[in-house]
């Protein structure tokens, strides 16, 4: 009965829309084939020869220009129409009030800007129309036509500044900071005439000026930024001659040199305007001043810079390797040097020598990109000696962010050179993130969460949140019931125990072969898809992203295994289509944890400073992670890449994070989703328990010892409980049944797939 009435209404709206439609159709044409000089006679009478529409067109003109606000009448028209479209498509009116009123303001404006220029030389009712007269009028007499004119071109600014949204005040920054750099070029090119220096300004590599113009670039190009990491491990000894030389000519030879080196300045980052309101919900994002403001730190000092330069090609030239700066690129934490090699110089000398040139200069952590990718250059990284503190809040106020439309786009930090750097976690689809104690991996886990709660609301975006230390993610157990999601038959949001890990995991895998199941049923591949057909069908399921953090694996895989590695593996290979994605952290990155099947189904990653080459090659593949400076220095590896990028980490303080936690908890609660219990372990438990009465006395005692010694063999268990070769056999055999050991496989030794917290739960029972 209600579908029948709401089509009813549905219909009765079309004709309306059709009705409004039409009719500002024919007073559109009315007013544009309509002769100004022509007036109306009478309703009937037939001497009218010019308007399309006869007398009804004549009237309709004349008493709309004149009476109104002359020819922009028409924006009136359009408007009417736009309403009979609105009625028609049955689209409604919501979150249409400001384009109209921008629409009226914008009409009344140029009818009164009419009235005041043309004043006395026209008639108003043709031009501005009487209400656009009236308030010209109005102005002239009151404020006389200096102070008209003063009123009309502030309220044109305010209109275009609403209108398309942008800054007056950042306008009139860029255009003074343009104007500036304009006017000393301008000086610099006048100054080398007059002192005959000749500028080659077609050579890219030119020194033609100080400091190269600030670039802003909006999105980056990760094929030119993109970094390469040390790709020999080995420390090749070499006899490295050190001949004297003339120190005299070796100082000339740097002075010409330096007359040849562009120094950058660091990137600023294009920033836009945080919107908060999140118009399809009743929901507001968090406020963007809930972030802290970035702190100005002057660190690039022009003459430190060169000097340092300098201190490079002696320290270079000292060990036998010739070449000279070409390029100074500073940022936030660290410099840039390319370095051309001089003919005949071998490129992996510029490796070797990565830790002499640390003791040389300062002891500081020199880091060697040999070569620079697309280009000749070798590149040596030097930390600043004031490095800036990168703030989250510059980050997701950047353009880079606010024009990414993606639902999971993450505001990681700044590249080396002070590039805003967005990634989507969609489309990684999962994130593997290592590194040593304190170099930044939980600050990393906080800007992602941060960064997808600045931009979805509850019901877009889900968390599942597993912290076995209990103190790095309990911040966000006051996400309960917004974006915090748990398992029915689980009593705990932020996961701190390896049974509950597990527990929900397996929930994780249940709710993705259900949307599985409904994706197959709609005839959609992937959540991107079922989006788009869910919009144009709203009787379908909302589903939102899920995603997954686990804080510490090391600590999960000691204590349950292969229990907790094969759900992370089957959500890793498949839950990318239903919209489940995985950010898995770890401070041990050692093979036994981050194992080969995890490591193959998380093609992007993050190393933070490590202990040694061979945990970096663990995480990234490569060397390098051992030479980053900690405090969030990292760097990304993005799928189907062989280089990782250096980044560096967005800092989010305790702070900033409880207000936004406040921010959202103070508003109403969506319906809270569950993910589905997975019954089969209960039933499970139970048989489990049957079999346990009904086995050796020795099979707990054996299990303890296989789990204790992480070996499961006959002659293990022949010399610890002194029995023989049969009755170990069939203990083994038992362990095999219990899940507690893996199965026989050759060769090969027995595996133990479990830890003493699947047993205590398992004898528990």
């Amino acid at each position: 009965m209600k579908r029948k009435k709401q089509k009813l209404i549905n219909n009765k709206l079309e004709i309306l829309g059709i009705l409004i439609m039409s009719l500002s159709i024919m007073l559109v044409i009315s007013i544009i084939g309509w002769d100004s000089s022509e007036q109306p006679n009478g309703l009937f009478d037939n001497s009218s020869k010019n308007s399309w529409f006869g007398n009804f067109g004549i009237y309709v003109a004349y008493y709309q220009t004149r009476y109104l606000i002359g020819y922009y009448t028409l924006i009136f028209n359009v408007l009417f129409f736009y309403v009979g479209f609105l009625l028609f498509s049955n689209k409604g009116f919501k979150n249409q009030s400001k384009f109209f009123s921008y629409s009226i303001f914008i009409a009344l404006w140029l009818s009164v800007f009419k009235a005041s220029i043309l004043a006395e030389s026209i008639n108003y009712d043709v031009y501005s129309g009487l209400i656009g007269f009236l308030i010209s009028n109005f102005l002239f007499v009151l404020f006389k036509p200096i102070g008209s004119f003063f009123i009309l071109f502030i309220s044109g600014i305010l209109i275009i500044a609403n209108v398309f949204n942008f800054s007056i005040y950042s306008f009139l920054s860029d255009s003074l900071s343009f104007l500036n750099k304009r006017i000393k070029l301008i000086f610099n090119r006048l100054f080398y005439k007059k002192n005959n220096i000749e500028i080659n300004q077609t050579d890219e590599n030119s020194f033609d000026r100080l400091v190269k113009p600030e670039t802003e670039d909006e999105s980056l190009n990760f094929e030119d930024k993109g970094d390469e990491v040390l790709l020999d491990d080995e420390y090749e000894e070499e006899n490295l001659e050190y001949e004297e030389e003339n120190f005299d000519s070796l100082e000339e030879q740097l002075d010409e040199n330096s007359s040849d080196v562009v120094i950058e300045e660091e990137v600023s980052i294009d920033e836009g305007e945080f919107q908060n309101k999140n118009k399809l919900f009743k929901y507001n994002l968090p406020e963007i001043d809930f972030l802290d403001e970035e702190v100005e730190i002057e660190n690039h000092d022009e003459e430190l810079l060169r000097k340092r330069a300098e201190d490079l090609i002696y320290a270079l030239d000292s060990f036998g390797v010739s070449g000279k700066v070409v390029k100074i690129s500073p940022g936030p934490v660290i410099t840039l040097y390319e370095i051309e090699p001089a003919e005949g110089v071998r490129v992996n000398k510029f490796i070797n020598l990565s830790e002499d040139l640390s003791r040389i200069m300062g002891g500081k952590r020199v880091r060697i990109i040999a070569p620079i990718p697309h280009s000749k250059s070798v590149g040596i990284e030097l930390p600043n000696e004031n490095p800036k503190i990168v703030y989250l809040k510059n980050i997701i106020n950047s353009k880079a962010y606010i024009d990414n439309p993606s639902r999971l786009k993450i505001a990681l930090g700044k590249t080396t050179t002070g590039d805003a750097f967005i990634f989507e976690l969609n489309k990684m689809p999962h994130l593997l993130v290592a590194g040593a104690t304190g170099a930044g991996k939980s600050v990393c886990i906080n800007t992602i969460i941060i960064s997808i709660l600045y931009n979805a609301k509850p019901n877009e975006v889900k968390f599942i949140l597993m912290d076995p230390k209990k103190v790095e993610l309990s911040t966000y157990k006051s996400l309960v019931g917004y974006h915090l999601m748990t398992a029915s038959n689980l009593d705990e949001y932020v996961m701190t125990s390896s049974k509950n890990a597990v527990s929900i995991l397996d929930s994780a895998i249940t709710e993705m072969e259900r949307r599985f199941q409904i994706f197959s049923d709609v005839r959609v591949r992937n959540i991107e898809e079922y989006f788009i057909k869910r919009n144009a069908d709203k009787t379908l399921e909302e589903i939102p992203y899920i995603v997954v953090v686990i804080d510490e694996l090391a600590d999960l895989m000691m204590t349950s295994g292969r229990a907790i590695e094969e759900p992370i593996t089957r959500l890793a290979q498949k839950a990318r289509a239903v919209g489940i994605h995985l950010i898995v952290a770890t401070q041990r990155p050692s093979v036994d944890v981050i194992t080969g099947l995890i490591k193959s189904n998380f093609p992007a990653r993050i190393s933070f400073q490590v202990s040694s080459k061979v945990d970096s090659r663990t995480i990234i593949d490569q060397i390098g992670a051992e030479k980053l400076l900690g405090r969030g220095d990292m760097l990304f590896l993005r799928p189907g890449t062989a280089s990782p990028i250096r980044l560096h980490n967005a800092y989010v303080t305790l702070d900033e994070i409880e207000k936004i936690m406040n921010h959202v908890t103070s508003q109403s609660k969506p319906t809270e989703l569950k993910l589905p219990e997975v019954k089969k372990n209960e039933s499970d438990g139970s048989d489990l328990s049957t079999d346990i009465n009904n086995q050796d006395d020795l099979l707990i005692d054996a299990a303890k010892l296989v789990v204790d010694y992480q070996q499961a063999s006959v002659s293990l268990l022949q010399r610890k409980f002194r029995i023989g070769y049969s009755r170990a056999g069939r203990l083994v055999d038992e362990l095999e049944s219990l899940g507690i050991v893996s199965g026989h496989s050759g060769s090969k030794a027995r595996e133990v797939l479990v830890g003493h917290d699947y047993l205590d739960e398992l004898f528990d029972k």
